[in-house]
């Protein structure tokens, strides 16, 4: 039987501002994610620190239900968000039945309605699985909210 995720302080979870444990429950209840696992149950939430940006910025265990995001020096609230987004997705589309299992056709759809419906964003030019231009465009409309404040 499966134990439920192990909690730990909001500050564990704290990068670059955003509350990834709060983003992360957020993003569960997009309708993308309806009828799947991420509806259903919590994954585990786990918060790996870099010196330097790693090749890596985050990684997804289906098998385990758990993601894990890297925080490291210079990490905007953009990559944070896409990042988070991202691995998420892999819990939700797991291994398709098609070529690039993980970052195939199944999954950039699926990603790219997530983003739509979490962050607004569509007909982001992206890639391959590369992360960056959904990070890119996520910061974009954090400065210009910003920039409307004042």
């Amino acid at each position: 039987m499966k134990t439920a995720p192990r909690r730990r302080s909001r500050a564990y979870y704290l990068i670059a501002g955003v509350q990834l444990d709060a983003e992360m429950g957020r993003l569960r209840a997009l309708a993308v994610f309806a009828g799947g696992p991420l509806a259903a149950a919590e994954p585990e939430l786990r918060v790996r620190r870099a010196r330097r940006r790693p090749n890596r910025l985050g990684f997804a265990v289906p098998a385990e239900f758990r993601i894990s995001v890297t925080a490291y020096p210079g990490i905007r609230p953009g990559d944070v968000l896409e990042t988070l987004l991202h691995e998420l997705t892999h819990l939700h589309v797991g291994r398709a039945p098609e070529p690039h299992a993980w970052h195939g056709p199944t999954f950039k759809r699926t990603l790219a309605r997530a983003m739509a419906e979490a962050y607004g964003l569509e007909g982001v030019a992206t890639r391959g699985s590369l992360h960056g231009a959904y990070a890119e465009a996520i910061q974009c409309r954090i400065e210009a909210r910003a920039d409307d404040r004042t």
